[in-house]
């Protein structure tokens, strides 16, 4: 049975909806006064294990008090943090949220959620619950940032840089910023201001994985490729499972034309992340640049599957069946490509107009060769 909670701000009049989880309704006892207080003893019996961190006599506590009291959101909140404090963080998600299905002011919930919706790259459903605590806590300044974090995380750097302009504005300061305007201006392709971000952030926090990361993605993009594969790998030691260091040490080597590494690097970074599109995306043109088609291919058909919004894919794809010269099937990749993008894209639409041509004379072709025949 699908779930959906609405959360209101009378302040603002509001609404967020989230979709949760498919669950099964557990049938409780009819309500009682007597089961109400069992079901207080049980949660304050799970608090006090809690504290002991007998973390698994705490989730039986509550899941009874659940049981006896299912509508009590306090119950479900109080979970949520123990499955958090196991590293349980998808099932503490839907604990925090059930508790907002059920209470949906619930401010400590909003916190915990748009935490964990960050940490699980959910951006979109941070930003929305961090956009409540902003409007709930105007003086709290500190949401403006983790908002402008899930902006960054959502690819969405001019709304970022709009979080930060207004933190500045309200008189407030924060190396952070330094960090979101670098992260910022890299989106946007403005190597020159990320460079200079992220150059005076990391002189005062060189151990932010991700301002290390940014950097040297930002030097390999303006060519710079030492400086950027010597902070990538200071990035690595960071956090050796993030799939985007590989695809930028892969540039790295492939600017010193050592292609074999660079495959290598590719390789670790799909095994990292086999769903990611960015890394589906940029290993496959690394192997349609080797005339690869085929391994190209099933990348490509991989990222589609998985993310039909990738226009980019489709592109490629046509590319592809152009030099197979299966023209039919390019003209509809490329048409596909071309109606959804927001930018004009003239090499291809030039390609366009000639492989229409080629189309053309291939059905005038068959039509000759029909005619011979008969």
């Amino acid at each position: 049975m699908k779930l959906k909670a609405l959360f209101y701000l009378s302040r603002t009049g509001v609404v967020l909806c989230l979709l949760f989880a498919s669950c099964h309704p557990v049938k409780s006892p009819q309500p009682t006064a007597d089961s109400d207080v069992s079901a207080f003893l049980y949660y304050k019996q799970a608090l006090n294990d809690m504290e002991k961190q007998q973390y698994t006599r705490a989730l039986a506590q509550l899941d009874t008090a659940i049981l006896l009291k299912p509508e009590f959101a306090q119950f479900h909140y109080a979970k949520g943090q123990i499955l958090e404090l196991q590293g349980d963080t998808r099932p503490a998600i839907k604990a925090y949220e059930k508790a907002l299905s059920l209470k949906s002011y619930y401010p400590d919930s909003w916190k915990r959620l748009a935490k964990l919706y960050s940490d699980t790259r959910q951006y979109e459903k941070a930003s929305q619950v961090l956009k409540f605590l902003t409007e709930s806590y105007p003086d709290s300044l500190q949401y403006e940032l983790s908002l402008a974090d899930a902006f960054i995380g959502a690819r969405k750097p001019l709304m970022a840089l709009e979080r930060v302009n207004y933190f500045d504005k309200q008189g407030s300061s924060s190396k952070e910023t330094l960090r979101i305007r670098g992260l910022a201006n890299f989106e946007l392709e403005d190597f020159k201001q990320a460079m200079e971000y992220l150059n005076k952030y990391v002189s005062m926090i060189p151990g932010n994985f991700q301002a290390q990361k940014y950097l040297g993605m930002t030097c390999i993009k303006t060519g710079n490729l030492e400086k950027g594969i010597s902070h990538l790998n200071l990035a690595l030691k960071l956090d050796p499972d993030d799939p985007e260091i590989y695809l930028f040490r892969a540039q790295y080597f492939i600017g010193m034309n050592k292609m074999d590494t660079a495959a290598d690097q590719f390789r670790q970074a799909l095994e990292l992340d086999s769903n990611n599109v960015k890394v589906l995306l940029e290993s496959s043109r690394f192997y349609l640049e080797r005339r690869d088609t085929t391994r190209a291919q099933k990348l490509l058909e991989n990222a589609v599957r998985r993310h039909k919004t990738c226009w980019e894919c489709y592109k490629y794809l046509g590319i592809i069946a152009d030099a197979r010269g299966k023209y039919a099937e390019a003209i509809l990749f490329m048409e596909y490509y071309i109606s959804h993008i927001y930018y004009r894209d003239e090499a291809i639409e030039n390609r366009l107009e000639i492989l229409r041509s080629l189309q053309l004379n291939q059905l005038d072709e068959i039509k000759s060769r029909d005619k011979i025949k008969k």
